[in-house]
């Protein structure tokens, strides 16, 4: 039986750009400190890495250029031209105004969201492989993290630690949270300080074959326990999930597009259209448009239907192969 999900290369990066325009274009929007600069100097508190180098933000000329120089770069990109120069660009423009942003002190932790624009500008099969190493350099260094601070320490509970600051604290009424502060015993909220330790230090297994479909299965699971549990949605990792996913869909024997050169400029089309639009509502409003989404918040939906196509591409992807 022929496999229903066989991708060309060129079909792959053409979805995966349009993918990841069209959803921060409808419901993710770009990240910009352009209302932050009034805070001043006394307010930047710039996270690790070059921004360091700023002492505070930077003025509003130079955000507002970056940001009109952010939506060319989209429309060139979502397009395919200039190859790794306009990826490489639209990653630096990304990276500059949330670090920016970021300065005020809220981290959405979502690097990788920023690099994939280059990466799916490298040749060959260099995207995907450059993805994949960084998710699990990502999950990896969060359980290194996690390490350091006495998750493992079967002595405490670091996650009942989280789980009554955000109750008491932070006022969080999750599905799950409240039910168990109440019913979870100790040893319980041991396990989950172990489960999650060493599923975020294993996901790098997902670089060898044999253990890759397992870890990409648990991985929408496991942010759907985080938003239950917590409230802490990872919802704009799909940015990069579902690129890669396409990139997982190729076959080196696939010679036809499955998207014909008509319906790919169709696509590019419309979201130059979304581009024009949001770059004008900015000019007028000074703010990135987006729709509200339908369920709050987004990852509680989103992520259960990424799991079921996980789960009916594999099933399809095995029945074809007997």
């Amino acid at each position: 039986m022929t496999d229903p999900l066989r991708l060309h290369q060129n079909d792959a990066l053409v979805l995966g750009r349009l993918t990841y325009t069209g959803l921060i274009l409808l419901f993710f929007p770009l990240k910009s400190p352009r209302s932050l600069i009034v805070l001043g100097e006394d307010h930047f508190h710039p996270p690790l890495g070059p921004f360091t180098l700023f002492e505070s933000y930077p003025p509003l000329g130079l955000i507002s250029a970056t940001n009109c120089a952010t939506f060319l770069f989209f429309a060139l990109w979502v397009a395919g031209w200039g190859k790794w120069i306009v990826g490489a660009g639209l990653t630096l423009c990304l990276t500059s105004t949330s670090g920016f942003f970021y300065s005020a002190g809220k981290i959405d932790h979502d690097f990788v969201v920023l690099l994939l624009p280059f990466f799916l500008t490298l040749p060959g099969v260099k995207p995907k492989r450059a993805l994949l190493f960084c998710l699990a350099v990502y999950f990896a260094s969060s359980g290194m993290a996690k390490v350091v601070g006495g998750w493992l320490d079967l002595n405490t509970q670091a996650t009942l630690s989280w789980a009554l600051t955000y109750f008491h604290a932070y006022g969080k009424t999750e599905p799950l949270l409240a039910w168990s502060l109440t019913n979870l015993p100790g040893w319980g909220w041991e396990i989950l300080d172990q489960l999650t330790v060493w599923f975020e230090l294993c996901v790098p297994l997902a670089l060898l074959p044999p253990f890759r479909r397992w870890i990409v299965l648990v991985v929408p699971l496991f942010h759907l326990f985080t938003i239950l549990l917590f409230g802490i949605d990872f919802v704009r990792l799909l940015l990069v999930y579902l690129p890669l996913t396409f990139l997982y869909c190729v076959r080196a024997d696939q010679e036809r597009l499955v998207l014909s050169p008509r319906i790919q400029q169709a696509l590019i089309a419309l979201c130059w259209l979304g581009l024009l639009h949001g770059f004008i509502h900015y000019l007028l409003r000074e703010y990135y448009w987006s729709l509200p989404f339908p369920a709050q918040p987004p990852g509680l939906l989103l992520f259960p239907l990424f799991e079921a196509a996980l789960i009916i591409g594999i099933l399809l992807q095995r029945r074809a192969h007997r």
